[in-house]
């Protein structure tokens, strides 16, 4: 069992902000966004159904996931942003296809994101996804898990492919699993299918909350695949209820996710670590998990927050998923686990791997080059290449605003989640 130590403090990492524009197609401006840096203040939580102001992200304002977004006051006078879409719900079972930069297709089924419009970014000049390699060759994909069981390889293709063929079922267990304790117990735990039924924790005195899904037809003797997801600052845990980043759908009842609410919307890379050892402890004790396949997804400064997780609570987490992330100090050194980051364009000047992703790839011990940068209205997702087959790492980069959701031009279902859960799923 982990420890649970620690007490709640204010964040007091170093600020560096960008001002960004609306998200209805403005730049953030000036240069790659900070790494580290510090989060924003002041603002008020975005509701999921309500745009409020305030809360605004390290990179421009916050869309909170699952609601309508709202720029806020940013913390360099931006202007309000307008809503715009984030999460939606992605067909079940469907998956990314690698496509040619004119034409491509767009992941079928799905219902469109609620609220919000599509990501901008200029004539649909290219309509599709991209996948490359950064030099061609093998994909880095797939691989052998380090919590054991081998995956088939990704393959090789001219153009790379995704990085999300192979590996282990979508089952997310099998004769490898670790059953946790909570293995054939009668839950208690409220589960929340319409992002309501928040369960509670008392850390170092304070109450905290989070929001959990499982399958529909949960059985207690299965250890399931756990994700947790973690919203941009000034948010909470309901807004990536009940949809978590578009992954739940697709899932297809092989995985139970989690939403932690950071206290008064701003994660603390001190205090939410204490937190979330809490949450782990708890739900592995009541849940039926697989303790070898816990993974992280988060956006913004929940972006920063599980990268700050996933080194500094090295072998709890599989793999992690960062979109857009900043707002809390950066790690300096991390254990290799595999690692997709993704950042808009209107969040960048340049190409702005540096900040999402080169250093996951120079700790997993990948070749770092310079990656692509999404064409116009488009996206594309490339595969460091020299990874171990265990810890890929993939950089994807987008024409559009701060977002986890982004949509190509002319689309009106984000095609993130068909990136993220094969990704997720091999391990």
């Amino acid at each position: 069992m982990r420890a649970v130590s620690g007490s709640i403090i204010v964040l007091t990492a170093g600020v560096f902000f960008i001002g960004c524009g609306g998200s209805d197609g403005g730049s953030g401006a000036g240069g790659g966004p900070s790494v580290g840096g510090g989060r924003s203040v002041g603002g008020t939580s975005n509701s999921s159904t309500t745009s409020t102001s305030g809360g605004d992200a390290h990179l421009g304002g916050h869309p909170s996931t699952g609601g309508m977004a709202t720029g806020g006051n940013p913390s360099l006078g931006g202007t309000t942003s307008t809503p715009q879409a984030t999460g939606g719900n992605p067909a079940s079972g469907s998956s990314a296809t690698s496509v040619s930069p004119t034409g491509g297709s767009e992941a079928t089924g799905g219902a469109s994101p609620t609220g919000g419009a599509t990501a901008t970014g200029g004539a649909p000049a290219t309509g599709g996804s991209v996948n490359v390699s950064a030099t061609g060759g093998t994909s880095s994909a797939g691989g052998k898990s380090a919590t054991g069981g081998a995956s088939t390889p990704g393959g090789s293709s001219a153009k790379g492919g995704t990085s999300s063929t192979g590996g282990t079922s979508a089952g997310g267990s099998g004769s490898d699993a670790k059953p946790s304790t909570g293995c054939g117990k009668t839950p208690t735990l409220q589960n929340s299918p319409s992002a309501a039924n928040q369960n509670t924790l008392t850390v170092s005195g304070t109450s905290r909350q989070f929001v959990m899904r499982w399958p529909t037809n949960y059985d207690n003797t299965h250890p399931y695949r756990l994700i947790l997801d973690f919203h941009g600052a000034g948010g909470k845990d309901t807004d990536l209820a009940p949809s978590y980043f578009g992954l739940f759908d697709l899932s297809n009842n092989t995985t139970i996710f989690i939403a932690p609410s950071a206290n008064g919307g701003y994660w603390d890379a001190t205090a939410d670590l204490t937190f979330v050892d809490q949450i782990l402890t708890t739900v592995e004790a009541d849940l039926c998990i697989d303790t070898s396949r816990v993974e992280l997804e988060g956006f913004s400064q929940g972006g920063a927050m599980i990268a700050t997780l996933a080194c500094q609570r090295p072998g709890v987490f599989r793999a992690a998923v960062g979109h857009s992330r900043g707002g809390l100090t950066a790690p300096t050194t991390c254990q290799p686990i595999p690692y997709l980051g993704s950042l808009g364009l209107s969040d960048i000047s340049g190409n702005s791997q540096a900040t999402q992703t080169d250093p996951f790839a120079k700790w997993n011990g990948c070749t770092v080059t310079t990656m692509p940068l999404a064409p116009t209205g488009s996206h594309v997702c490339t595969n460091y290449t020299g990874c171990p087959a265990a810890d890929p790492v993939i950089f994807c980069s987008f024409d559009g605003p701060h977002t986890p959701s982004p949509t190509d031009s002319g689309k009106s279902t984000s095609w993130m989640p068909q990136e993220v859960w094969p990704f997720l799923s091999q391990f």
